[in-house]
């Protein structure tokens, strides 16, 4: 492992600087807005536009980088995410903001995937579960201090160009690496109609937990300042939730190695509701009880990317870069919707996060309960958790082998097999044409590794 860490420590360092400039925008920018008098309504569409660039960016950068390579799309990348978080601090018009901050999210897309598929390729087979902790650890450590930055004494104008600062900055480790360019990032191609097929539950999950994840990142730092935090306290409201989603990756992955995960899919969101209606109770309550709020609420919300993500791959013989894809999609969707909501209802009501993301896991859990009941998940392709970040298609791939890349054998089942009764009832059927020969030779998801949703 140390040697595999030795090759990539240029490509770590340049994720760790800036995702540190990252963290401090995803709360500077609505809170600017706030500063600027814009309603929420505004401020929910430019959070919107900012994961609807992400999409773009995961369809569309894979070609840049093959015509151009990584080093120079990297580094366009890192510029045009740079300007367009100078530019929204420069402009306070609101049409500007939303092709500025569809930007950023096209270039914070081809950012990620850049990094993922280059720490792939160039990380050991034996040592990828070990360095893809080690990154996500890294990024987990470096958006949590982006949060905290903000309670800095720089005013908006200082802070943008701190923010700028260390997106720049990000550039020169890889800039200076001499280690060779790795192979051109493959296409998302994928079909949402086979997937869905695959598995019902963990596509409707996927969507519901882009939703309610989509609204904390889009909209986080506007409902602390409408529950009466400071700025400084604003960092803190969001860098908990962030590791409330990392503490209870582990413990969550490894007990749905052991049952059904449409049991530990339900549970959490089940929890996520009750700890959305511990915030409904406590709105406006001591900052120490809303940070112990957020925390409950990330470690039961962050986590459902990854479960769904396994849970699909479990029971289908779609390749796993192929569920990946479309298990994203469906999350990334559900992040561009989340955003709208949760600013529609917060000109009502402060809580407006919890109530958007009660309702969302409840319809989670009674979808899921209802598949429980009248469809069997047999998990003959059944895989280990891993704690998957929804940046990229790449991050699939820097993952554990166990014993090497393992011979798969046997024909692929449904993910939610059922009997004759309930035929009409499709989960997760497939027929034979959806077979991937390339499933044969899929890497095992390692239950080691750690991982948060960042937006």
């Amino acid at each position: 492992m140390t040697v595999s860490l030795k090759s990539v420590t240029a490509l770590l360092l340049s994720a760790a600087i800036l995702l540190i400039g990252h963290g401090l925008q995803l709360t500077l920018a609505p809170l600017y807005a706030v500063n600027l008098g814009w309603s929420p309504d505004l401020i929910g569409y430019t959070g919107s536009a900012y994961f609807l660039g992400f999409v773009i960016g995961c369809l569309t950068v894979p070609v840049l980088v093959a015509r151009v390579g990584h080093i120079r799309v990297f580094a366009v990348l890192v510029a045009l995410a740079t300007a367009a978080l100078l530019l929204i601090g420069l402009v306070d018009q609101f049409w500007f903001w939303l092709l500025s901050r569809c930007l950023s999210g096209w270039a914070l897309a081809g950012i990620y995937m850049v990094i993922e598929s280059w720490l792939n390729e160039k990380t050991a087979v034996e040592s990828r579960g070990s360095v893809l902790s080690v990154y996500t650890i890294i990024t987990l450590l470096a958006i949590c201090l982006g949060q905290l930055l903000i309670g800095f004494d720089l005013g908006f104008q200082g802070l943008f160009m701190l923010a700028a600062a260390f997106l720049v900055l990000g550039v020169v480790p890889i800039g200076l690496t001499s280690s060779s360019v790795p192979s051109p990032i493959t296409r998302i191609e994928f079909n949402l109609g086979k997937v869905f097929a695959a598995s019902q539950v963990a596509m409707v999950g996927a969507f519901f937990g882009g939703l309610v994840t989509g609204g904390f990142w889009a909209l986080g730092p506007v409902v602390a300042r409408v529950n009466n935090l400071e700025t400084d306290q604003i960092g803190i409201f969001m860098a908990v939730t962030i590791l409330g989603g990392a503490c209870f990756q582990f413990p969550v992955g490894r007990l749905s190695d052991h049952v059904d995960r449409r049991y530990v899919i339900a549970g959490v969101a089940l929890l996520g509701v009750l700890t959305c209606l511990l915030g409904l109770f406590l709105g406006g309550g001591s900052p120490g009880l809303i940070y112990l709020t957020m925390f409950l609420f990330g470690g039961m919300t962050f986590p459902l990317y990854s479960l769904c993500l396994a849970h699909a791959n479990d029971n289908t013989t779609l390749s796993l870069m192929e569920v990946a894809s479309g298990v994203l999609m469906m999350n990334s969707a559900g992040s561009i919707i989340g955003p709208l909501l949760v600013a529609f209802l917060i000109s009502y009501s402060s809580q407006a996060l919890f109530m958007v993301s009660a309702v969302a896991l409840s319809l989670l859990v009674c979808w899921t309960l209802y598949r429980i009941q009248y469809h069997q998940a047999d998990r003959n392709h059944f895989e280990p958790f891993a704690n998957v970040r929804s940046t990229s298609q790449e991050i699939v791939e820097m993952v554990d082998y166990e014993e090497g890349i393992e011979e798969e054998s046997g024909e692929g089942h449904n993910d939610d097999h059922h009997d004759d009764h309930h035929d009409d009832h499709h989960d997760d059927h497939h027929d034979d044409s959806y077979k991937d020969e390339g499933r044969k030779s899929q890497p095992r998801l390692s239950s080691s590794d750690l991982s948060v949703v960042a937006g």
